[in-house]
């Protein structure tokens, strides 16, 4: 095998990308390419690869990775796009968040958990809502599964969304401002049987003061 190119890259000045056979092989910095007297045209075996890849490379991955979780939470699907565009070495991505994964660094589960509780406390999206942001993060169904049923568990989703019917109608309740607030709470994630619920028992509670 040879090393064919190792060039600047683009997003990253201060880091090399190694291309072996005319193909990337790796990133690395600049310490790591002269520790290891690497140059374009030379000759290099399978042995020393390897060896590169699972010292130098891997421990630059997880500084990398543990830096970047050190300032806010990571999915693992996050995490994976950042360390390819970091590493480009698919083994030594997946051998990375192994490791953050062995350390409590990397938890989808608990990132899943913390960022539902969030859009349905602070937000006060519905379900359906929850259930879209946390795919788009990547997190897996059954991970997804769980967390909704944790948050089903209690009556807040309920509750968020008498709060939100009373503040929008502000006691207007002419049939095109219900309508209105019917596609609003749609579009905040709110399945159409439960704000048809939440209606009808405003509606209950208010004849029966009435009364």
């Amino acid at each position: 095998m040879k090393i064919t190119k190792i060039e600047e890259q683009k997003k990253n000045k201060s880091r090399l990308s190694v291309f072996i056979d005319g193909e990337f092989s790796f990133g690395a910095d600049n310490f790591t390419i002269l520790s290891h007297h690497l140059s374009e045209g030379d000759e290099i075996t399978e042995k020393k690869l390897a060896h590169i890849k699972n010292t130098a490379v891997f421990e630059d991955a997880k500084n990398y990775a543990a830096n970047l979780v050190s300032s806010r939470s990571y999915t693992v699907k996050a995490m994976r796009e950042k360390l390819k565009n970091h590493i480009g070495d698919e083994e030594i991505v997946v051998r990375t968040i192994d490791f953050l994964k062995e350390y409590k660094l990397l938890d989808d589960t608990d990132y899943a958990r913390r960022y539902a509780h969030d859009l349905v406390y602070l937000k006060k999206f519905g379900i359906r809502q929850v259930k879209w942001k946390l795919h788009e993060k990547g997190i897996s169904d059954s991970i997804i599964e769980h967390v909704i049923e944790e948050l089903e568990a209690d009556d807040t989703i309920s509750e968020n969304l008498e709060s939100i019917i009373l503040k929008k109608l502000s006691g207007n309740y002419d049939i095109k401002n219900i309508m209105k607030v019917k596609r609003y709470l749609a579009s905040r994630g709110y399945g159409f049987d439960e704000i048809n619920t939440a209606f009808l028992k405003i509606k209950a509670e208010e004849e029966f003061y009435e009364g």
